[in-house]
C-alpha cells in the first residue's frame, strides 16, 4: 500500500509535470474519500495543508474501483476536434453565426493555428479547449489505479476487474493521442518506429521534466500491452456491469479496433469473435424508430440503443441535433451514399426539411454522451480482417467478410438481397463504404481516412455573407497530424511540434 506520503508525492509530481498545461488548480473528484470527496492539486499545496491527509488514504480495492467509476471514465469530451475536418461535414447557410462558430471555422479550414483561435475565444468551453491535458488527467487517474490496486485490500477476482477497466481505458486513450496526433500506425511511406507520436506515461511518480514524444510504434506497443493485459484479466468473466463500464465485451471490442490499426488481421478476428460472445445483437432498424424529432433518447449515441455495450465522454457537436443551425452540416457526398432501402437514412441522419441545411445528425441524443462502442463495429472490424487475409490470397476469407457485410446490411434495410463476393477491390470498395455510412459522425471517419493514405479533402465554407469560399487538404496534408496545442508546447519543454501547414486561402 502507498504511503500518504508517497501518494501525495505522486500526484503532486503527476499535477507538475503530466497535464500542467495551464496554471489553474486542477481537482481530481474522489467520491472514494470521504463526504468531500476531493483531492486538489495546486501549485502552492494550500488544500493538502489544511485537510487532514489520513482521511484520504486509499485502502480498499472497492476504492479504487470508486475512483476508476469517478475519474477513469472521462467526463469530457474526448475528440472536439476531428469530426469538423473529414470529408462527411460540408459547409451550409447556417442560420447563426457567433464568436465560437467563428472560431471552429479555423478547424474546418484545417487552419495551423487553430488552437490560439479557440484559447482566445470566450465561446467556447474550456472541456473542448484542452482535450489534451483532460485525457492526460483521465490517464493519471487510470495510473494511479494501475499502480496501487495489486497492494489494495481485496479479493483476486476485485483487483483483476478493476485492473482490467483501468488498462482498458488506458488504452483507449492513448489509442485517441496518437491517432490524433501523430501518423498512422500504417503509414506506407514512413516508418512507425521513427516517427513521434504522444508522451507515454504510465507511472503517478514522474520527473519534473514533461516526458517526450514516444515514437508511434512505442506508443502502440504500450496500447496492445495494456489491452492484452486487460482481456487476460477479464478472462471469462462476461458479467454485464452496465453500459457506463468496460468489461469483458468491450475490452474485445477495443483490442479488435486496436489490431485493425496495427493490420494484425488474425487477432482482429479473433477479439472480434471473443466480444461477438457476448454483445448485444445487431439492432434491426427495419422496425427501429427514433422516440422523438425534437429530443431524441434513443439514438445510436444512447444508452437506450440495443446495440450499446459502452458509452462515455461528453458530446461537443452544436446545435439540437449534432451542427443544426450552424455553418456546418452533413455533406451531401455521405448523405447521397445511402440508397433508398437503407434505414439508416432516418435512423442515423433525418432530411430537416430545410433547403440551406437539409440534413440533420440524429444520432446525437439529449443524454450528452460523445461516443458509444457497438456490436456494428465488431462486423466491420472483423470483415476487413478477412477481406485483407483474401487479398493476400486465402479465398474463404473474402466470403466470411460478406457475409459479416451482408448481415450488417440485412439489419440496415427494408428490404436486403445478400450481395455475391466478386473481387478483393470491389469487397474493399463496399467495406470502405459501410463503413462510413454506419460509423459516420462516432469519432472513426477521420482516423480512417488516415490510415487509408491521407487524400484529398475539399471543404466549401458559405460565409456570413453567402459568399462560398473552397479550403483543400492536400494529399498526406501535414494538417491531417493535429497540432499539439500550444498551452501544452508552452508547459512542457520537451515536447516537439508536427510540421505545420501554411496558413490556407481559399482556392476561388
Amino acid at each position: 500500500m502507498i504511503t500518504n506520503t508517497a501518494l501525495w508525492k505522486s500526484l503532486r509530481g503527476m499535477a507538475k509535470a503530466l497535464f500542467a498545461v495551464q496554471h489553474s488548480l486542477f481537482t481530481i473528484h474522489c467520491s472514494l474519500f470521504t463526504s468531500v470527496a476531493l483531492i486538489a492539486l495546486s501549485a502552492c499545496g494550500d488544500f493538502l495543508e489544511e485537510v487532514s491527509q489520513d482521511e484520504f488514504e486509499p485502502k480498499t480495492t472497492s476504492s479504487f474501483q470508486e475512483l476508476m467509476n469517478g475519474e477513469g471514465y472521462i467526463n469530457n469530451p474526448v475528440d472536439p476536434i476531428t469530426y469538423m475536418m473529414d470529408d462527411d461535414v460540408q459547409g451550409c447557410k447556417g442560420s447563426l453565426w457567433d464568436e465560437a462558430l467563428r472560431a471552429r471555422q479555423s478547424i474546418f479550414e484545417w487552419q495551423p493555428d487553430y488552437w490560439q483561435v479557440e484559447d482566445a475565444c470566450t465561446g467556447i468551453y474550456a472541456t473542448e479547449k484542452y482535450s489534451y491535458r483532460n485525457i492526460y488527467k483521465t490517464i493519471a487517474a487510470c495510473n494511479i489505479i494501475i499502480e496501487n490496486v495489486p497492494a489494495s485490500e481485496g479479493t483476486q477476482q476485485q483487483k483483476d476487474i478493476v485492473m482490467a477497466e483501468a488498462k482498458t481505458m488506458r488504452a483507449f486513450y492513448y489509442w485517441q493521442l496518437v491517432n490524433t496526433y501523430a501518423l498512422p500506425y500504417n503509414d506506407a511511406l514512413t516508418s512507425p518506429e521513427e516517427n513521434l507520436g504522444v508522451p507515454i506515461v504510465t507511472e503517478s511518480e514522474v520527473k519534473d521534466a514533461g516526458a517526450p514524444r514516444a515514437t508511434v510504434a512505442e506508443v502502440y506497443r504500450q496500447i496492445s500491452s495494456d489491452i492484452d493485459d486487460a482481456c487476460r484479466l477479464f478472462g471469462d468473466d462476461k458479467t454485464n456491469r452496465g453500459v457506463y463500464r468496460v468489461g469483458y465485451t468491450a475490452a474485445h471490442l477495443l483490442a479488435s479496433r486496436i489490431y485493425l490499426f496495427m493490420e494484425q488481421w488474425d487477432k482482429v478476428i479473433d477479439h472480434a469473435d471473443k466480444a461477438l460472445e457476448a454483445a448485444p445483437a445487431l439492432a434491426n432498424l427495419k422496425s427501429y424508430n427514433i422516440d422523438s424529432a425534437t429530443n431524441p433518447t434513443n439514438g445510436v449515441i444512447s444508452k437506450k440503443f440495443p446495440e450499446t455495450i459502452f458509452i462515455c465522454g461528453m458530446k461537443v457537436k452544436s446545435g439540437t441535433f449534432g451542427l443544426m443551425g450552424t455553418p456546418y452540416g452533413v455533406s451531401r457526398e455521405l448523405a447521397n451514399s445511402y440508397e433508398t432501402m437503407d434505414r439508416r437514412m432516418n435512423v442515423y441522419l433525418v432530411p430537416s426539411g430545410y433547403d440551406y441545411y437539409p440534413y440533420r445528425i440524429q444520432k446525437i441524443c439529449s443524454d450528452e454522451h460523445e461516443f458509444t462502442w457497438r456490436t456494428a463495429e465488431l462486423y466491420l472490424n472483423r470483415a476487413e480482417a478477412y477481406m485483407n487475409l483474401y487479398k493476400q490470397g486465402n479465398s474463404d476469407a473474402g466470403q466470411r467478410a460478406m457475409d459479416d457485410l451482408n448481415l450488417l446490411r440485412q439489419n440496415r434495410y427494408r428490404v436486403y438481397t445478400p450481395q455475391a463476393l466478386t473481387n478483393a477491390d470491389d469487397l474493399q470498395l463496399l467495406l470502405r463504404s459501410e463503413r462510413r455510412k454506419e460509423l459516420c459522425f462516432e469519432g472513426f471517419r477521420f482516423f480512417d481516412l488516415k490510415r487509408y493514405g491521407m487524400p484529398s479533402i475539399e471543404h466549401v465554407l458559405i460565409g456570413e455573407s453567402g459568399q462560398a469560399s473552397v479550403y483543400v487538404l492536400q494529399e498526406r496534408d501535414p494538417a491531417y497530424c493535429v497540432p499539439l496545442p500550444d498551452n501544452a508546447l508552452e508547459h512542457n519543454t520537451n515536447l516537439v511540434q508536427n510540421p505545420l501547414a501554411k496558413k490556407r486561402e481559399s482556392t476561388n
